[in-house]
């Protein structure tokens, strides 16, 4: 019965600009992303993990560093499958700025017919995004048969550190959801969600859990209670 946690990486400078970060390097955590984070971090459903893979990126560096202070976890690797999306041209530009491009429209609404100028397209990153979960969940099914043929039972977890657009394509995948709806699902900076790969479909038990509730909800680039024509990439 595996099961995957997908972590967003905590509050960072970028969020609080409102700025679409994307690949820009030194985007790092701001203090009040750190204790939010360890606050959400103190309701894990779980504490013991297998691995904990993160993308590679500097934001979720941090978070990987915090998770391992508040939970246990058997290896901890960067993995660029789930790095955030390459936003290309629109890299480092406000999100008050891009909401004003035609092309918006089309992410809101048609992500899997978006590519960003200069950029990696929407589907291409659900793609490999994924299919490192599937990848996980496959070796996970593989050590927990072993672990019950010796007569361990337990069901095994590991933890995914990622971002806004990154978790919201996984969750979107593992409930059967177009692409194209993707930006209908909501992940807040510093929030975790919980899917169950147990049974013959995922369910998905937790979403965007925060210490703070929907008050994280107003952190520019995070989810909140917003409308489509609001609500951002990432």
């Amino acid at each position: 019965m595996p099961v995957i946690v997908l972590l967003r990486h905590g509050i960072s400078s970028a969020n609080t600009a409102g700025i679409l970060a994307g690949h820009s390097p030194g985007v790092s955590l701001t203090e009040q992303g750190v204790s939010a984070l360890e606050d959400t971090l103190r309701m894990l459903p779980q504490r013991s993990f297998t691995r904990l893979l993160h993308s590679p990126l500097l934001r979720c560096e941090q978070t990987a560093r915090i998770a391992a202070r508040m939970a246990d976890f058997d290896s901890i690797e960067a993995n660029p499958d789930i790095i955030e999306l390459d936003y290309g041209d629109w890299t480092g530009r406000s999100l008050e700025e891009l909401s004003t491009l035609d092309e918006w429209r089309l992410v809101l609404e048609r992500a899997s017919q978006v590519r960003f100028p200069a950029g990696e397209s929407i589907a291409e990153a659900a793609a490999r995004s994924v299919g490192l979960v599937h990848r996980v969940v496959d070796e996970l099914r593989g050590e927990e048969k072993s672990r019950s043929e010796s007569g361990e039972g337990a069901p095994l977890w590991a933890m995914l550190i990622s971002h806004g657009d990154i978790i919201k394509a996984i969750v979107a995948a593992a409930l059967g959801m177009p692409l194209d709806d993707f930006q209908r699902l909501s992940v807040a900076p510093g929030s975790f969600t919980v899917i169950d790969f147990g049974g013959p479909h995922p369910v998905m038990t937790a979403m965007s859990v925060t210490a703070a509730g929907i008050a994280v909800g107003g952190e520019p680039g995070g989810g909140g209670l917003q409308t489509p024509e609001d609500t951002p990439p990432g």
